[in-house]
């Protein structure tokens, strides 16, 4: 998505990501020149809309090949793994890192890429590596910038560490900047445009595109937050409920969509997908969902004047343990009956 593409360019662009040089050099504050032209023809030439992560990073080791030992380039590409990379990536990532340390022994230049592969998946372990690579180099001005960067999250704020941490790293490198952490996170899916469309016959069917790139959207952004320790339990939680919801709305807006237009083959068998979905979702644990599922069903039966299939669906409600966790939920139960059990 394109401010994904934009993002990895603005970071290119940052004059301050301070780098180590591998031979023993001093910490400097900013990419030699050349490299820094080179990442950026690199990842210009691959942040299209269709460029994949594996693109991406395929281009990066060749970069390593020709500048043996440079920070800046590792930065890169763990960097482009965290913003667009999935599971995979990231494990791959991991391990790539953890064999380079495992290498080099008593190394603070690995030992502080291993320790960023970290940050964000074992994020205080990543702050223990950082103090590692600062008892083996106290010169190391990146192993602070890292450490303010982890104390001044959300998820693991502590001002007094970040305070003391940034101003060391401000010491070695004046002026530097330090990235926010986490990133921020793409937008929610849209469906805000859908309903206006429902039911103009438009070859291109807008309406289909509109509400699975909204789901699409959801799915990238919970990419974004499931594999990383900024975000608490209950907030990945929260993100899945809320994507979930979309998701059965989108749904319940393309059968009417498909009705309308009478694609009412299209529309059944939507229906029947989001049927047998219902049926595997564990009402005593998404209680929530599904309710809300079990109303958007109902709903959509009563529409396509299917009253056989209500009533079965509100069979199958009254027996699962989600009707059964007090009045609340017996109450919902008995509205719903009340509605669409009748002939």
């Amino acid at each position: 998505m394109p401010a994904r593409f934009c993002s990895v360019l603005i970071l290119i662009a940052w004059p301050l990501r301070v780098g180590l040089a591998h031979a023993g050099e001093r910490t400097r504050c900013e990419a030699d020149a050349e490299v820094r032209r080179e990442l950026e023809k690199t990842l210009a030439a691959t942040a299209a809309d269709h460029a994949t992560v594996e693109q991406i990073t395929e281009a990066l080791p060749a970069l390593r090949d020709r500048f043996p030992g440079d920070l800046f380039i590792h930065l890169r590409y763990q960097d482009v793994i965290n913003e667009r990379g999935v599971q995979g990536h990231l494990d791959r990532m991991f391990g790539e890192y953890l064999a380079l340390k495992t290498q080099h022994p008593d190394d603070p230049f690995h030992l502080y890429l291993f320790g960023r592969a970290l940050e964000g998946r074992m994020t205080l372990r990543a702050a223990s590596t950082m103090e590692e690579v600062l008892e083996l180099d106290p010169g190391f001005a990146l192993a602070h910038r890292t450490l303010a960067e982890i104390y001044s999250s959300a998820r693991f704020r502590d001002r007094e560490k970040a305070r003391t941490e940034r101003s060391r790293f401000q010491e070695a490198c004046p002026g530097a900047m330090i990235p926010v952490q986490p990133p921020p996170l793409p937008r929610p899916g849209n469906l805000s445009g859908v309903e206006r469309l429902i039911g103009r016959d438009d070859p291109e069917d807008r309406v289909a595109e509109l509400v699975y790139r909204a789901l699409l959207q959801d799915e990238w952004r919970l990419q974004r937050i499931r594999p990383f320790d900024w975000y608490t339990v209950e907030r990945k939680k929260q993100a899945a409920r809320e994507a979930q919801a979309r998701q059965w709305k989108g749904w319940t807006l393309l059968v009417r969509h498909y009705r309308a237009i009478r694609q009412d083959s299209k529309a059944q068998a939507l229906l029947l997908e989001m049927q047998d979905r219902f049926r595997r979702i564990h009402g005593d644990r998404e209680p929530d969902l599904f309710w809300s599922a079990a109303t958007a069903l109902l709903e959509l039966c009563a529409e396509g004047r299917q009253p056989d299939t209500a009533r079965e669906m509100l069979k199958q409600i009254e027996k699962s343990p989600a009707a059964k966790t007090g009045h609340k939920r017996s109450a919902q139960l008995a509205k719903l009956k009340s509605r669409y059990a009748a002939p």
